[in-house]
């Protein structure tokens, strides 16, 4: 009982201890991130006052953002940090274990922004970020729900709830999660639904904080609904409508698979279920995207007014020849959508000739002259009529540029030497 006793005084002198020697550990790696930050082109980070104390520190900030390359002012953010030290942290989010804790109240001003607007901001945005034992940080951001009212406009932010942690610069994972938005006035109202967002990526090129990384790994992004309603009229209706990303790398090329989908969309009187749209960017030379990175984030960092189209057309040029050496590819494996009719659908596939391709002339009618793609798919019949198109089909179909099988028209395409085929036939453009 003796040995357990001080064994449990050991514990507990440990962590009230440990934090006065935890807190030197978080200052340090503070600084580090404002080196890093400070790095950054338009951004300064600055601070004016750290008081340090046994179990956390106050500390005072200012973060200027600097717009002026992007057409706006200047945004400056006052920052009020409350540092909590470890091993053991309670903050509103939960119990943590780590290093440090800060949770972060801010002003700022913005000439462009009502002020009303800022103070909604200022009062119900929350930050906070946990740096762990292994020095990972996990950012917290929370805003309440916020409302805002203008003669008969009025708009009602939900809450919103993010985390997201970036381990040693390199890892990025997270979820997000937004109750939406309704914006309204007299004769309109517009809505949007539930947000949800989670990612895992990982840089295999580049910096992110500088922003030349290339990330890969898989991303999504799903929103319940999108209406828009106009005096008693539902003119535009989105449900249960999502995005999904995929980057994958092989042996320095990249790829990218991107999807879209959603239940249900109507708009203009028409209505469709099941749209979908999947692209898949293939043979991607890593090593020239990554050139390119580097060019226009040193260009970003000349004197603003400067003109830099010549060096830029000219790093375009060298990515552009390496890009097409990996022989690139862009396809639309799936472009479909049902009607009340039946299913229309389709697929596409892009690529570029390199040995047709000018690359001292990179204008739209070079890549025209080198662009090589086929294409088919089919409709129904039935959909066709109901546009009042049917005679003009079949005015085709007689062609032979379309056929028809059953209740069906289809087609197939190819786009080769500036000479496009449908069904084989020569088709002027």
């Amino acid at each position: 009982m003796k040995n357990l006793s001080i064994a449990v005084i050991l514990i507990l002198a440990s962590l009230l201890i440990s934090p006065k020697f935890i807190g030197s550990v978080v200052e340090d790696e503070r600084e580090k991130m404002l080196v890093e930050l400070n790095a950054i082109d338009g951004i300064s980070l600055t601070t004016h006052q750290y008081d340090s104390g046994w179990f956390g520190a106050q500390v005072s900030s200012e973060l200027r953002l600097s717009l002026e390359d992007d057409g706006f002012a200047d945004v400056t953010f006052l920052l009020a940090e409350e540092l909590s030290f470890g091993p053991i942290i309670i903050t509103k989010q939960g119990w943590h274990l780590g290093l440090g804790y800060s949770a972060v109240k801010f002003k700022f001003s913005a000439a462009e922004l009502d002020e009303k607007i800022i103070k909604l901001i200022n009062e119900n945005m929350h930050l906070g970020a946990l740096l762990s034992f292994n020095k990972d940080v996990t950012t917290f951001i929370n805003t309440d729900e916020m409302s805002y009212e203008e003669g008969e406009s009025v708009i009602v932010a939900k809450a919103v709830a993010a985390q997201f942690t970036l381990i040693n610069n390199e890892h990025i994972s997270g979820d997000f999660s937004w109750g939406g938005l309704e914006v309204k006035d007299a004769t309109q109202r517009f809505v949007i639904g539930t947000v949800t967002m989670s990612t895992e990526q990982k840089v295999v090129s580049g910096d992110y904080l500088q922003g030349t990384a290339i990330l890969t790994g898989d991303a999504t992004f799903k929103v319940e609904n999108i209406d828009i309603y106009e005096q008693s009229s539902h003119i535009f209706s989105l449900k249960h409508a999502g995005l999904k990303s995929e980057v994958s790398l092989d042996k320095d090329l990249l790829a990218l698979r991107l999807q879209y989908y959603a239940d249900e969309i109507s708009a203009s009187g028409q209505s469709f279920t099941e749209p979908n749209l999947e692209i898949v960017l293939a043979n991607i030379d890593i090593n020239a995207l990554q050139e390119l990175n580097h060019t226009i984030a040193s260009l970003s960092t000349g004197l603003v007014g400067d003109d830099n189209s010549e060096e830029l057309l000219a790093a375009l040029s060298v990515v552009v020849d390496k890009v097409l050496a990996k022989n690139p590819s862009l396809k639309v494996t799936d472009l479909s959508v049902v009607t009340e009719q039946g299913k229309i659908a389709s697929e596409f596939n892009f690529s570029i000739n390199k040995d047709l391709f000018d690359i001292n002339n990179l204008d739209s009618m070079a890549l025209i002259m080198a662009l090589e793609a086929d294409a088919k798919g089919k409709v129904p019949l039935a959909y066709l009529t109901h546009l009042g198109i049917a005679a003009m089909v079949n005015n085709f179909v007689e062609q032979g540029y379309l056929t028809q099988q059953e209740n069906d028209i289809s087609f197939e395409a190819k786009y080769i030497e500036s000479q496009l085929t449908i069904n084989g036939k020569a088709f002027a453009l």
